[in-house]
């Protein structure tokens, strides 16, 4: 039996937005893991909805994602976003609204009295400019008119990638950037470049959901104090499996607890150690998806979530 279901895909209620494939979406930490591996990734804090990265920095845990948005479409989610509460926000070069999103951010600043220090901001090296990494750190403060990059990635493991998470160590001694960390890394990819690294990375960005739950990878991050993140909590559509938000597991979850499926896939994610950056551009979904802080999933619901997990990916790289 094919636990993630299949053969139709939901044509009702809301899309998953943003959560499309990324192409040019308290925990129970335990001292080890299933095979004894050490667990260095400190538990998420329900409270102040944050978790202690490696970097020694206070991550939130929550957060919206923006690849899809327009410049003006991310300057708006992000003013929308701060307004209710969140403080993490995710771009990327490739995504091309980074000045959008660094106009959120500073709008929202001086309309509700956030200070800097309380806002997040990851963003991301794309491939083609690994060889030129420096430049493109500089680069990416003037577009978001930051002092600092909270969180810098790289966006995939490529040509050049040892050279550019070199620069990004460099921009940490620099106070450039506070914290770094990779995406779209697998097992071999991150032995590789802990070979030459001198700091860890804290953090690793995968498609991650039920479907998918990356759980050798995230496994083999534990020493390293690596806390994983999802650029795809709701999952999305594919030829043969069944949407994610219309799984009777999902539904029925969400209906005992009087919430969206979409809301139980973003709690499952923080109550199994991910942080969840899902996508919108319009203010209820932000809201929605944001509202999960007020209940907790059962040991035996999140199991029969972990059971979905049948390995698919929908990226296609």
């Amino acid at each position: 039996m094919l636990l993630c279901g299949c053969g139709h895909e939901d044509a009702a209620g809301r899309e998953p937005e943003n959560s499309g494939v990324e192409n040019p979406g308290g925990n129970d930490n335990n001292d080890e893991g299933e095979n004894g591996k050490e667990n260095n990734v400190n538990p998420f804090n329900f409270e102040t909805r944050t978790v202690l990265l490696n970097s020694g920095y206070e991550m939130p845990i929550f957060g919206i994602g923006t690849f899809r948005l327009s410049e003006a479409q991310a300057e708006e989610s992000v003013y929308n976003a701060l307004k209710i509460g969140v403080r993490l926000f995710d771009t990327a070069d490739i995504y091309g609204n980074e000045r959008g999103v660094g106009r959120g951010i500073r709008r929202g600043m001086q309309d509700f009295g956030i200070r800097r220090e309380e806002i997040f901001v990851t963003t991301k090296l794309w491939t083609s400019d690994f060889y030129r990494a420096d430049e493109e750190v500089d680069e990416r403060l003037e577009r978001l008119g930051l002092d600092y990059i909270d969180l810098l990635l790289l966006h995939h493991a490529a040509r050049d990638d040892e050279h550019a998470y070199q620069a990004m160590e460099r921009g940490v001694a620099a106070g450039k950037i506070r914290s770094i960390g990779i995406s779209n890394f697998y097992e071999a990819d991150i032995d590789r470049l802990m070979r030459v690294a001198t700091i860890k990375p804290a953090v690793i960005q995968n498609e991650l959901h039920p479907y998918y739950q990356e759980r050798s990878v995230k496994e083999h991050i534990a020493p390293l104090g690596t806390v994983m993140e999802s650029w795809f909590p709701l999952g999305g559509r594919g030829t043969g499996i069944r949407t994610l938000s219309q799984h009777e597991v999902i539904t029925g979850i969400a209906s005992a607890h009087n919430k969206s499926p979409y809301q139980v896939l973003i709690r499952w994610h923080l109550q199994s150690g991910n942080i969840a950056i899902p996508g919108s551009s319009n203010a209820a979904h932000i809201a929605e998806d944001y509202d999960v802080f007020d209940f907790e999933l059962s040991a035996d619901e999140m199991k029969r979530i972990n059971d979905l997990d049948c390995n698919h990916r929908f990226a296609n790289y």
